[in-house]
């Protein structure tokens, strides 16, 4: 399977996902995704996390629309390697940071990096530990002060922190659950 990036100086390039039960997020979900987050925030030249990042596609994307770096946490072995190679032939891997470890066991504080924009596309039957995994991630310092979490799921995501706020958007069976901490 190929996968285009949608937007930004990368428009039109693709890359190869690798044969795994990857779920890659739509183009449709992730163009509504950055059209949302362009409206909640400037993002040029900050970090993106991409956690389950699959493919990387919308790391990518991140990179293509004006993000500085992104930094990508798969655990999938196959997968971190294709997105190396992806970024390698997209010709954006100095600004690719990618980790091959689990997300539940990851120790956030160690990536060094604060984090504007943080996107968790977990495989579907994982949604129930999402709150959990973002507790783990607002408590771990890496948290900018300017944030957007966002979580793509079968079903909203319930969490509640003080200083977040929640707003959601469906498309198709897709959900977006974005936190944000700011008023």
């Amino acid at each position: 399977m190929n996968l285009r990036v949608s937007s930004g100086v990368l428009r039109g390039r693709y890359i190869k996902v690798p044969d795994t039960d990857l779920r890659p997020t739509e183009e449709k979900v992730r163009s509504a995704f950055f059209n949302t987050l362009f409206s909640m925030i400037e993002f040029e030249n900050r970090n993106f996390l991409d956690i389950f990042s699959g493919s990387g596609i919308l790391a990518f994307e991140a990179i293509s629309r004006g993000f500085y770096k992104s930094f990508l946490i798969e655990s999938n072995p196959k997968a971190a390697s294709a997105i190396k190679k992806s970024a390698d032939i997209l010709g954006i891997k100095n600004q690719v940071n990618v980790i091959n470890a689990d997300a539940f066991s990851l120790n956030f504080a160690a990536l060094n990096e604060k984090f504007n924009t943080i996107f968790i596309d977990p495989p579907y039957a994982l949604g129930d530990r999402m709150p959990a995994l973002l507790d783990k991630i607002a408590d771990s310092g890496i948290v900018g002060e300017v944030c957007v979490i966002v979580v793509e799921g079968n079903a909203e995501t319930a969490w509640q922190k003080a200083g977040w706020s929640v707003k959601t958007k469906k498309f198709g069976g897709t959900y977006l659950s974005i936190f944000y901490n700011w008023e």
